[in-house]
């Protein structure tokens, strides 16, 4: 298992952004089995009496949506995305944390373009009413507000990681299990 930076207090930050990714978390999850349970009922009425339920499909790739970028940060914060650590992996750990460091800067910059890019958008399709061609007719702001949200708290969770391995590769902290 991967090592993280030692933290002797999380502060009020940290602590507030753990219950902010775990309710976000527990959204994605919640959005998950509700798209489980629709998908099956969609699919018995569609067999078992031929009036398959329409809206399920508009509403579950809405929720794949949302999913995505309601998880993405707590996922960060658990060290859980992909990594190829092949260089690394033999590494001194204060170069394996300027590299991380270093890397995490290219995932701040995403957060940051996918929370001010995704607020413009979001924005203008507010203000021109843009809505989705389907069965629900939605207002599209509705699905992309979720875009700067999600960003937004990844630029944060990486600006903090950057900063906690910026800390143990200048040595003044050390890596926890």
């Amino acid at each position: 298992m991967e090592k993280r930076p030692v933290s002797k207090e999380k502060g009020k930050l940290g602590r507030c952004l753990d219950i902010v990714h775990r309710a976000m978390a527990w959204t994605a999850a919640t959005c998950i089995i509700f798209m489980m349970f629709a998908i099956c009922y969609s699919v018995f009425m569609r067999y078992l009496w031929g009036k398959p339920v329409p809206w399920v499909l508009e509403i579950s790739s809405y929720l794949m949506l949302y999913i995505t970028f309601l998880g993405t940060a707590w996922l960060q914060r658990q060290e859980g995305h992909v990594e190829v650590d092949l260089f690394l992996g033999n590494a001194k750990e204060r170069t394996r944390a300027a590299f991380k460091a270093i890397t995490y800067l290219g995932g701040a910059a995403v957060g940051f373009i996918l929370a001010w890019k995704g607020s413009l958008v979001t924005i203008d399709y507010y203000r021109r009413g843009v809505t989705l061609m389907g069965i629900l007719d939605t207002p599209q702001f509705l699905l992309m507000a979720i875009i700067p949200i999600g960003g937004f708290l990844l630029l944060v969770e990486f600006i903090l990681q950057i900063w906690r391995f910026s800390l143990v590769a200048a040595g003044k902290h050390r890596l926890s299990e």
